[in-house]
């Protein structure tokens, strides 16, 4: 599936939290991807988030490349003059496919970056020049927080269950919004132009669909003995007050019921998937 053959639709920006929060993306036709059973058709929304506050515009994650042209027309419109952060999940490119478009908006554009490696160095302007040395990198490590205005602060944590080793979650206290890359991205629309946040605990997947799904995204699970998996989970969900679930594909979580179906039914999923086998 190329890009150039796929017809990018549904909403472009969807507020939120009014005035702050925004997911921005798109749907596309849910073909060819290695997480879903074959044979499965349905579509799969691609997001990323940016979060305002009276002097900041901060970006989680970017999107992959097909989202260029709807990701380009909210920094403009939605960032405006703001100063500008980007604070990618992981180095993947549905997460980083356009770093470099908002990196190269202005000279000022800064990453906030908790991962390992180098990531500066193979990301370009539209002239192939890398941004290493010309962009200041602000440290987000796990564990750490980073406060903006208007009381949004930052938490920056190591990704409980994740494929990639090096992949964070972030939780923002205002919005109480988790962040969870390519994880919780299972909650799909029946119709491309639906719209990308599902609201109903019944409308979510049940138990059965995440026992199927989760190992196709995290594949070293089936047959692993890692209960740590579980308990590392149970304590992101007991240590924030999340009201909304922001994945980088499948719907948003919104709602505290929504969100508490989506923790319970993807605990019980772990449980199963991780548990301690004896012979």
């Amino acid at each position: 599936m190329t890009a150039a053959a796929t017809q990018v639709t549904g909403p472009a920006v969807t507020e939120l939290v009014p005035g702050a929060l925004y997911r921005i993306g798109g749907t596309v036709p849910a073909c060819d991807l290695t997480w879903l059973a074959d044979g499965t058709a349905s579509f799969e929304p691609l997001n990323c988030y940016l979060l305002t506050t009276p002097g900041d515009a901060v970006f989680l994650d970017t999107g992959p490349a097909i989202l260029r042209p709807r990701v380009a027309r909210a920094a403009r419109e939605l960032a405006g003059d703001r100063a500008l952060w980007v604070f990618p999940t992981r180095n993947e490119f549905d997460c980083i496919g356009n770093l470099g478009l908002l990196l190269g908006l202005r000279d000022d554009a800064r990453l906030l970056f908790g991962g390992g490696g180098g990531i500066l160095e193979w990301v370009g302007d539209e002239d192939g020049r890398s941004f290493l040395g010309r962009r200041e990198i602000r440290l987000a490590p796990n564990g750490s927080t980073t406060e903006f205005g208007g009381g949004v602060r930052f938490h920056w944590l190591d990704a409980p269950v994740k494929q990639m080793f090096l992949t964070q979650w972030a939780y923002e206290e205002s919005t109480k919004t988790l962040f969870t890359s390519d994880f919780f991205g299972w909650s799909r629309p029946g119709a491309a132009d639906a719209p990308p946040v599902v609201q109903r605990p019944e409308d979510l997947p049940g138990p059965d669909a995440l026992l199927e799904e989760i190992p196709r995204r995290v594949n070293w699970l089936p047959g692993a003995t890692a209960p740590e998996v579980a308990e590392a989970f149970d304590r992101v969900a007991a240590a924030y007050d999340v009201e909304r679930i922001a994945p980088v594909h499948g719907r948003v979580i919104s709602g505290a019921a929504t969100v508490r179906r989506a923790f319970d039914d993807t605990r019980s999923a772990l449980a199963r998937l991780t548990e301690v086998r004896t012979r």
